[in-house]
């Protein structure tokens, strides 16, 4: 058996996109929360964040472009955006920070129509970007480093732009980049973007709450590794071992969820409760419980949601409308830390693990009615009359 070289430079871009997500959004991140007068306007630059990838990818979508051209567009945004880092760590603060911002935003949604490129340029099914997407995260992991040192930073963050942005161009196919039907738009349909009918299921809770966890994390990322910096704790183990558990199950268990949804409902479900459970008894260690509990919680949901199609979101969905819920959550939930600080993130995903313990209730309801029904079919007619 001999590799197969369009697959392999489809996971490479598959895994250099996740880089560049990961990346700009812990980056960006550290990089607003050092300059911003504050948590709402970080996490407003967050926001913004969000919603520039979103509205980008929206329009990437609808667009063809030739190939040389989407190549001189990355390279551009690379440039841009490397050059407001280092502009913002120089002194140029917020102001030089957001043009960094909505640059790397585009180069990441054109990251997405050169993934979406080269999986048509395949010809079939490519499998599941577990493995890649790991990769991806590996990537930014080993980039990123300490958030908080922002002098070693910017010229990470630089390099992974730019080398990025080149190795995205080589592996630009030629011709015409198609306009997309994608449900979800970024990454060629592989983020998690689920259904609201979903929510019609109960048997679906466990997963939907458990695909809720890491966006109030990744929100409050910097002010967490802050926390856990002042407790003497490496910013870069606490970022590894938040990576690695978003991403480690899903990669190992990417073929054991395939068409056992409930086996992953029970297990995403658990994970929120114990999660929760952990973090309201081991206050020392409370967030990296919760960090593990429901990163892992997290990571299962989205295998789960990539091997089942009744997981996803509608095909047609534009990309802007979840960036906009996301973003609107974001602005939320800077105020509450503005109000009430990491407790209010703490707060919340309790509430999110009270609601998988009752998720696990409803399932269990939901069993224990089957076993009887088919216990009661199961019966000669004369007993069950």
């Amino acid at each position: 058996m001999h590799p197969d070289p369009a697959l392999l430079r489809l996971n490479l871009a598959r895994a250099l996109a996740w880089a560049l997500l990961l990346g700009g959004w812990i980056g960006l991140a550290s990089l607003a929360d050092r300059f911003a007068a504050g948590p709402l306007p970080a996490f407003g630059l967050v926001a913004t964040w969000l919603l520039a990838l979103g509205l980008f990818a929206s329009l990437a979508g609808r667009l063809s472009l030739d190939a040389w051209v989407l190549r001189g567009v990355l390279l551009a945004c690379a440039l841009v955006a490397a050059r407001g880092v280092h502009a913002a760590v120089q002194g140029g603060g917020l102001v030089a920070l957001l043009p960094a911002l909505l640059a790397w935003a585009l180069l990441t949604a054109l990251a997405s129509t050169t993934v979406r490129a080269l999986r048509r340029a395949l010809g079939r099914m490519p499998g599941t970007p577990v493995a890649a997407a790991a990769a991806g995260a590996a990537i930014a992991w080993a980039v990123v480093g300490d958030p908080g040192d922002l002098a070693a930073l910017a010229p990470r963050l630089a390099g992974l732009l730019g080398a990025a942005a080149l190795l995205l161009a080589a592996l630009q196919p030629s011709g015409n980049a198609a306009a997309s039907g994608c449900r979800a738009g970024l990454f060629d349909c592989s983020l998690p973007a689920w259904s609201r009918n979903g929510w019609h299921a109960p048997q679906r809770w466990p997963i939907l709450l458990a695909s809720l966890g890491m966006l109030p994390m990744m929100c409050s990322l910097p002010q967490m590794l802050a926390l856990c910096r002042s407790a003497a704790l490496p910013a870069e183990v606490v970022l590894g071992v938040h990576l690695g558990a978003m991403f480690v199950p899903a990669w190992l268990l990417r073929g054991v969820l395939a068409g056992h949804g409930r086996r992953a409902a029970w297990a995403c479900g658990a994970l929120l409760a114990a999660g929760g459970a952990a973090a309201w008894l081991a206050a020392p260690t409370a967030w990296w419980w919760l960090e593990l509990a429901h990163g892992s919680a997290w990571s299962l949901a989205w295998a789960a949601q990539l091997a089942d199609p009744a997981l996803r979101a509608e095909r047609h969905a534009p990309p802007w409308r979840a960036a906009a819920g996301h973003a609107l959550f974001a602005l939320l939930l800077g105020a509450a830390v503005a109000w009430a600080g990491l407790q209010a993130v703490l707060g919340l995903q309790l509430a999110l693990a009270a609601a998988g313990a009752l998720s696990l209730v409803v399932l269990a309801g939901l069993a224990l009615r089957q076993h009887v029904a088919e216990h009661l079919e199961a019966l000669p007619g004369r007993v069950r009359r």
